[in-house]
């Protein structure tokens, strides 16, 4: 094999494979691949935040199991306001952001401040960052969401446009018809009124009978201008 065709199909293998990786980065399974892991380290982050929340009062085993449900049921609620982003106010995902950013930093213990600065930099960091991501993913899933109804929706509203432009052929076919029969119909009234004008003075006539009963009594008839020029001289 010539090394130009070796070295082109190799590029060509590669090229595709860059390309599946481009699609699979950009398609909407990446997006709700990454916000699933970011909502599932944040259902931990939240049991523990409730199960210190949570009085002393309740029994061990009544605290782990509330802190989980009330956990997993917090990060289903930013998960579904997140799908549904076009249902509700368009604020909402951000303010969802900003309370999963406050609960890492209560979290990560972000405000004691008896542990150097440092530390208190990275704790505040850390949580603006997986307040920014949740807020960045749900912008982003929704959009993704939305491309893809569109998409989805496109062979649908291709055929309305078929169906469409089908329609406007039939209107124009009709029209044609009809602008046809105006020529025609046009042409037989020419015809018509060619046939009902008088030869002599040039005067159309309302019918065949009054044509023929003008024609003889036409003052340009030239016959009649011989008869009464020959009833002159006699």
């Amino acid at each position: 094999m010539p090394y130009n065709t070796f070295f082109s199909a190799h590029m060509t293998k590669a090229e595709r494979f860059f390309d599946s990786i481009a699609k699979g980065i950009t398609s909407l399974g990446a997006v709700v691949f990454v916000m699933l892991m970011v909502i599932t380290a944040m259902v931990f982050f939240s049991h523990t935040l409730f199960l210190n929340a949570f009085p002393v009062s309740m029994a061990n085993w009544e605290k782990l199991a509330a802190a989980w449900f009330m956990a997993l049921g917090w990060e289903a609620t930013v998960l579904i306001t997140t799908v549904n982003t076009k249902h509700i106010n368009p604020n909402v995902p951000g303010v969802m952001a900003i309370c999963s950013g406050i609960i890492l930093l209560f979290f990560l213990e972000a405000f004691d401040f008896d542990v150097s600065v440092l530390i208190i930099c990275q704790r505040w960091f850390v949580s603006i960052l997986v307040a920014t991501i949740n807020y960045l993913y749900s912008d982003l899933f929704y959009s993704k969401w939305k491309e893809r109804s569109e998409l989805d929706s496109m062979p649908l509203k291709l055929n309305e446009a078929e169906s469409k432009v089908i329609q406007l052929e039939r209107t124009v076919i009709e029209a044609q018809s009809n602008l046809n029969k105006l020529s025609e119909l046009q042409r037989f009234r020419s015809q018509i009124e060619k046939e009902l004008t008088c030869p002599h003075c040039k005067t159309m006539q309302t019918s065949y009978g009054v044509l023929h009963a003008h024609k003889g009594h036409c003052s340009q008839n030239p016959i009649r201008k011989a008869k009464i020029e020959l009833a002159k001289h006699e």
